[in-house]
């Protein structure tokens, strides 16, 4: 059996931790092993719920962080002080609206897209700090961030605003900011979506994808990204429910051609951790993805996690039957015992990286909404807004020129799992900016004699089970009939997407489009100043907005070029 170096990165442990974890470890029976490699899912907090993982000893939690920051923080301390092993309590500490820490009740910090328009790592760093001291807060150690995928597909719903865009070098720079900030917090970093998303058009949530570039291509863009932030110390990295076919067919294994990254020892073990070293902890996306499902049975696909060289299976559907699962493997000789030593080991290093050993206590909660953070957050969301172009010059709006606007936006909002969002603000703020403002029903009547500017406004930041993030003409303009009108041609039109940045692809004829890439409201308030002309449009695209092709092309010469070089 070979066990992780934990004297070396990521851990660095000195010798009382390394006792503490082999002391830890070897205490252990090979069950309550098996449990530390699980890592369920609290959707409610609820307290049943969360003593039947206590009792069963799981490795971890993960929690929505969006939830109330009190019943957040209640439930860590409740947690903690009643396992046996520290526990690790997860999230998706990604900003925007849908990924920050406590809803309204935190700081509502950019998503990551709207923070690599900002062309600055600064706000990558504060983003690390803001969404690690909060997360720290309310009782998170470990978080699924950040996105290190390239967009390089404008038709790939889950990638989009979640990622720092289509440039390596940007992504890399922004990343290891952001990594380098979460684990100075106390909050383990992630590197996902191994061995990169953004290429395929489809949602692993909802299919198995594939990352279609030849070998060249590949190492040129995910590899090098990969190598750099394993260098700069991540702790964990998550392998997607995606494949990469190029380096079967290399490794003459073409037999394993489809099998995803969480699927596959050459991926994991033979790529990630023999080729570019990375020695730290390996979690599973989550289990209950159509990525992961589509692959076969359930009680056949869970011990195959562990043996594929993840350490942690995340959200196991049902926890006892997944263990039950992993029993199995191990009884029939598909999941080696020395395969379970080595990743309960990692789990415990991680814990004992992050002095989850010596103390569970969490700091003051009086960090959310701290004036720092605010600060910070509205200095991003004006960085970040971006001018995509104005052939009309219709910018910037008057109350003198463009009194009555119509406003045309989503008429129902939704998160992930189908919950309401709140309405935007910005029809509110253009009012209070001295214009009137009339929203958009079916039944309007668009006409120059009642209005005199149309503003489309659109959220839709990268979600769960998306299939795509296109406009919706007939939710927008209420019918089928509707929904072939343009009215670009009758009013001068803008749209504003706080959102996907491709909608000049969409609408290639608008004359004016404004990108913002994310619907929190200091981002909306940077929005309606920029429109009315009270500050610049400062944001520098992150992805190429006018195009589907270009990104990939660039990657493609990329990587001829670095095939010259060597």
């Amino acid at each position: 059996m070979t066990l992780p170096d934990l004297n070396a990165s990521p851990f660095f442990l000195d010798d009382e931790a390394q006792a503490w974890v082999a002391r830890t470890r070897d205490s252990l029976s090979l069950d309550e092993k098996l449990a530390q490699l699980l890592v369920p899912i609290s959707l409610r907090l609820d307290r049943a719920q969360l003593d039947r993982f206590l009792a069963l000893g799981v490795g971890g939690v993960s929690r929505f962080a969006t939830l109330d920051p009190g019943a957040l923080r209640d439930s860590a301390e409740y947690l903690q002080g009643r396992s046996r092993v520290p526990l690790l309590l997860c999230t998706d500490l990604e900003g925007g609206e849908l990924a920050s820490v406590g809803g309204a009740a935190g700081t509502p910090y950019p998503n990551q897209m709207a923070v690599a328009a900002t062309d600055t790592p600064v706000f990558a760093r504060r983003f690390g700090q803001v969404m690690g001291r909060e997360g720290r807060a309310v009782g998170f150690n470990c978080t699924f961030s950040p996105v290190a995928d390239l967009d390089l597909n404008p038709r790939n719903p889950i990638v989009n605003t979640r990622s720092f865009g289509s440039d390596r070098e940007r992504v890399t720079a922004f990343c290891e900011a952001a990594i380098q900030a979460f684990q100075a917090e106390g909050v383990a970093a992630c590197a996902k979506h191994w061995p990169g998303d953004g290429v395929d058009d489809r949602n692993q949530h909802l299919v198995t994808t594939e990352n279609t570039l030849d070998l060249p291509g590949w190492e040129a863009s995910y590899g090098a990204i990969y190598r750099r932030l394993i260098a700069a110390g991540v702790k964990t990295v998550m392998p997607g429910h995606i494949t990469l076919p190029a380096y079967a067919h290399a490794r003459g294994r073409p037999d394993e051609a489809d099998l995803p990254a969480t699927l596959s020892p050459l991926l994991t073990i033979t790529l990630l951790r023999d080729e570019l070293g990375f020695n730290g902890v390996v979690i599973s996306d989550a289990t209950e993805m159509g990525g992961f499902t589509s692959q076969g049975p359930r009680r056949d696909l869970v011990p195959r996690v562990i043996a594929a060289g993840c350490d942690i299976l995340l959200f196991p559907t049902d926890v006892e039957r997944d263990l039950e699962a992993l029993r199995r493997g191990v009884r029939d000789g598909r999941l080696g015992e020395a395969r379970v030593e080595e990743a309960v080991t990692r789990v415990l290093a991680l814990k004992a990286s992050l002095g989850l050993h010596q103390s569970t206590a969490l700091p003051g909660a009086d960090t959310l909404r701290a004036p720092e953070h605010l600060a910070w957050a509205e200095e991003c969301a004006r960085q970040a807004v971006t001018l995509v172009r104005d052939t009309q010059q219709l910018l910037p709006l008057d109350p003198s020129r463009h009194r009555r606007l119509l406003v045309i936006r989503q008429p129902q909002r939704r998160n992930g799992l189908g919950f309401p969002l709140a309405d935007l603000r910005i029809p509110d703020l253009l009012e209070q900016a001295g214009f009137e403002v009339m929203l958009y029903t079916p039944q309007a009547q668009v006409s120059s004699d009642l209005y005199d500017a149309l503003l489309y406004v659109v959220a839709e930041e990268a979600l769960m089970v998306t299939p795509d993030l296109r406009l919706d003409w007939v939710e927008l303009h209420g019918n089928p009939f509707r929904a072939m009108e343009r009215f670009w041609d009758v009013l001068p039109t803008a749209i504003i997407s706080l959102g996907t940045p491709y909608y000049a692809h969409e609408a290639p004829r608008c004359p004016t489009l404004v990108n913002a890439y994310s619907p929190v409201l200091p981002v909306q308030e940077a929005v309606v100043r920029a429109l009315t002309g009270q500050q610049p449009f400062l944001g520098v695209s992150p992805v190429d907005a006018s195009s589907a092709l270009r990104p990939v092309q660039r990657l493609r010469d990329l990587a001829g070029r670095e095939e010259v070089r060597r």
